[in-house]
């Protein structure tokens, strides 16, 4: 399932790479992966706080904390670079194109 999702944004990259200009590719691939991060933290915050009470063996338990730590520290690491790259983020979302001054 993963490779199939991974094929199709590889693809999805390579039209919108092709038949955008850059400054679009950039707000539309940024905007994905605000959205992508809001939706970890969400999924996390659903799985700490949920307290579902789960039978598992003692390797699923495993493979489950891995990826429950993993996302956590992605959520962390998101989380401080939206911060310290705040500016650049909305300029990039929102500001003017450079490219739209010019004829």
């Amino acid at each position: 399932m993963e490779i199939y999702l991974l094929a199709a944004m590889l693809l999805l990259y390579i039209v919108t790479a092709v038949a955008l200009n850059k400054n679009l590719l950039r707000k539309i691939w940024l905007a994905a992966f605000v959205i992508a991060f809001a939706v970890t933290v969400t999924a996390l915050s659903f799985l700490r706080f949920g307290n579902q009470e789960v039978m598992m063996n003692a390797v699923e338990l495993s493979w489950y904390y891995i990826l429950y730590l993993f996302a956590s520290i992605m959520s962390i690491l998101g989380v401080i670079n939206l911060w310290l790259f705040r500016h650049p983020l909305w300029d990039a979302l929102f500001g003017k194109s450079y490219e739209d001054d010019e004829i």
